[in-house]
């Protein structure tokens, strides 16, 4: 049976840890803590349930985790490896429904409209997206008639491919929602939320009682979308990300990288390699994204906005180059892999200098040779032509020649 439904949502939690058992499956079951990257705040992010367990939560030093749990593993950030699970997801998703909108925290909603034709029943729509999504992934699936109810029901479903989806038809949705938290209501501001619980409302279904006009004018829009939503009426619509032309290429080093000449050899080769294909021949690049994998197991990226467009190679080393040299501008370990990933073309093959800026600086460099010239032969052989008479019918009177002026 095909209910009233149009979006499905895929789920991953605690996505950074699941691509680390998705590498080592060895791992699944163990306690987690994700970490965090060099340079920022020793404190937990993420923890798996077996850490939690052992009283492990967001937020907590890192130096506590082995006291509380000697058993767990620290990990650090890999977000490389994350994106390319990511992307690989996505382009498998892609194959279940043309329409799929990744998210953030490892959401994805697909619109399932029109595709009873091709599945015939949920079940085995189901089995088409746990498919395209690696199991030790634990995946969640909701399915719905809008996006916050399949989102929220993507929450409520047990994880893992024999798993089946919580599912949601449009007559259901308003007490679906009803007794689920204000705090589920992403589109007001946390202060919004906790104000809200003051008042007594702690429930969407709560809100759902009040009238429509004293939400909006007490919460503005996000409330009024807020209100829209605990009644079942979400009818935003999945949007699948766009296609951005990119040009990219990358290199894998038998020694590690870990010094500014080397990894800039290493750009310098990959800026070649990206040139010269045809896909960006006359073409412009705003950004260049970096992405490593380095020598102790983790990953790095850097996405680099320029001022202007860069046409030419050499213009874009000197931009990088001078990103890398700042402190920290290099990865905190020697690099095994570099990829280099050239976005934001454009149609623009140079740059239009500025009209009197161009004036002086050729009226400067003309004075500048009239001076060396004077220096050596006594005297100035430049000339330019000037109008004197425009109107006059003899040539001669309507030019003539002046002799170039020179500072002494």
């Amino acid at each position: 049976m095909w209910p009233a439904v149009r979006v499905a949502c895929i789920w991953i939690a605690q996505l950074a840890l699941r691509v680390e058992i998705l590498r080592h499956p060895a791992w699944d079951g163990r306690p987690l803590v994700l970490g965090g990257a060099p340079g920022e705040r020793k404190v937990v992010q993420l923890c798996s349930p077996e850490a939690e367990a052992a009283g492990i939560r967001p937020g907590l030093p890192l130096r506590e985790v082995v006291p509380l749990c000697p058993e767990a593993m620290v990990l650090q950030p890999d977000p490389v490896r994350t994106a390319a699970v990511l992307e690989a997801v996505l382009s498998d998703l892609q194959r279940v429904s043309p329409l799929v909108e990744p998210a953030d925290d490892g959401y994805f909603f697909v619109d399932i409209r029109g595709l009873q034709a091709m599945y015939g029943n949920l079940d085995a729509l189901e089995d088409a997206i746990h498919a395209a999504v690696p199991a030790l992934l634990r995946p969640r699936v909701g399915i719905a008639n809008g996006k916050f109810a399949a989102a929220a029901a993507a929450r409520m479903a047990e994880p893992g491919a024999s798993a089946r989806a919580c599912v949601v038809p449009a007559s259901e949705t308003r007490a679906f929602l009803a007794p689920l938290s204000v705090r589920h209501l992403l589109m007001l501001e946390p202060e919004v939320q906790h104000r809200l619980e003051l008042l007594g409302l702690r429930t969407i279904g709560d809100l759902a009682r009040l009238p429509f006009n004293a939400v909006q004018a007490e919460l503005g829009p996000p409330g009024a979308q807020a209100w829209r939503v605990a009644h079942g009426k979400d009818t935003e619509p999945v949007v699948a990300r766009p296609v951005m032309a990119a040009v990219q290429d990358g290199l894998r080093f038998d020694d590690p990288l870990g010094s500014i000449d080397a990894v800039m050899a290493a750009i310098d080769q990959l800026l070649a390699r990206t040139y010269s294909q045809p896909a960006l021949q006359g073409r412009s690049v705003r950004q260049v994204r970096l992405r490593a994998l380095l020598a102790d197991g983790t990953s790095w990226e850097r996405v680099y906005t320029f001022k202007e467009a860069l046409s030419t190679r050499d213009a874009a080393r000197r931009a990088l180059k001078s990103k890398l040299d700042l402190p920290n501008g290099l990865p905190p370990a020697p690099i095994d892999e570099l990829a280099l990933e050239l976005l934001g073309l454009g149609g623009e093959a140079a740059r239009q200098p500025g009209l009197f800026v161009a004036r002086a600086r050729q009226l400067a460099e003309i004075a500048e040779a009239a001076r060396q010239l004077r220096t050596r032969y006594g005297r100035v052989p430049l000339y330019h032509a000037i109008e004197i008479e425009p109107w006059s019918r003899i040539p001669e009177r309507r030019w003539a020649l002046v002799q170039v002026a020179c500072d002494p």
